[in-house]
């Protein structure tokens, strides 16, 4: 039976991971920082309060463990120094324990920032082309990915989602509760393309490259190959809640004041910094955000659902069931 340890484990992809390879009875072990919300992780004797500064910690907790999937990431702050530690430092420490260690399978969360957009929609990003991350999230998980390649000495995976939906998720949260308040503003006149991908086929294809040599210093994107606008996607969100809707475009230029206003702001109240910052509207005014996945879904042999809407239906419903929503 493999032992498989878990970064992140707190996290809305590293808690659905915890949760499906616990069902698959791999013996699993969710690591989390002390005082984190650890709702999302049904069994809770799994979790291990870890310090990720302790390396004397990570090496008692990573003895005798088959396979490693590094999910903990920081995915916006005020400073690259935060991301240098937490997405940069923490990957080389755990590449530098797992080397000597008996791990046989390295296995890191990467991002498609770090891939970064298209040039157009006939033009998916692969994971041959040179990566060209706009923000500082993306230079850094690429900075990461570079560690990992360089210095694993055991085999490695690399796998780059595109944005994750599905039950446990906050961030598409934000958008059904804005469809169910009828009124959604969109930035820009012209379309955004993007590929999404449903967290339960993420997870199965996740667990698919596990000791799986067919995958080993590889690099994969996971993304479901269906492309989709940001109209389409929140019409499709209005119909499964049964919310007419109202799309207010604004213009570009104007998401950078804001921006600066936002981050003032809490800086001032010394809140946490906020969604809409200067590096996300790098995200916001790219076009095409989108991937081939085609190698993922060969090598791995795995057809991704087109049951888009009902996986949506699903979404809604875990939120009003939690009352979230």
């Amino acid at each position: 039976m493999k032992k498989i340890v878990i970064t992140g484990a707190n996290g809305f992809v590293g808690s659905s991971l915890v949760n499906r390879l616990k069902l698959d009875n791999y013996v699993v072990s969710g690591l989390v920082r002390k005082n984190c919300n650890t709702d999302l992780i049904k069994d809770k004797k799994c979790i291990h309060i870890v310090d990720y500064n302790n390396s004397e910690q990570l090496k008692k907790i990573l003895k005798d463990t088959d396979i490693l999937i590094h999910a903990a990431a920081l995915t916006r702050s005020r400073h690259w120094s935060d991301f240098q530690r937490v997405n940069i430092d923490l990957t080389e420490k755990l590449v530098d324990i797992c080397n000597n260690l008996s791990i046989k399978h390295f296995i890191f969360i990467s991002s498609q920032a770090v891939t970064g957009p298209a040039i157009d929609k006939n033009h998916k990003k692969k994971e041959s082309e040179q990566p060209d991350p706009v923000t500082r999230y993306g230079k850094s998980k690429l900075e990461a990915e570079n560690i990992i390649m360089k210095k694993a000495e055991i085999p490695w995976t690399i796998v780059r989602s595109v944005s994750v939906f599905g039950p446990g998720d906050k961030d598409f949260l934000k958008l059904f509760k804005l469809v169910k308040n009828h009124f959604v503003i969109l930035n820009g006149f012209k379309h955004k393309y993007y590929n999404l991908i449903y967290i339960e086929e993420m997870v199965n294809l996740i667990k698919k490259t596990i000791n799986n040599k067919r995958t080993f210093n590889e690099i994969f994107h996971l993304a479901n190959p269906r492309i989709i606008t940001n109209k389409e996607l929140v019409k499709k969100i209005g119909r499964v809640i049964n919310s007419k809707v109202v799309i207010i475009k604004i213009p570009e230029l104007i998401l950078s004041p804001i921006a600066i206003i936002f981050e003032f702001t809490s800086k001032l109240i010394k809140c946490r910094f906020p969604i809409l910052n200067k590096e996300k509207v790098k995200d916001f005014k790219e076009n095409y955000w989108i991937v081939d996945s085609s190698k993922s879904q060969e090598l791995l042999n795995y057809e991704m659902s087109n049951e888009f809407e009902n996986f949506l239906s699903i979404t809604y419903q875990w939120y009003k069931n939690m009352r979230w929503l």
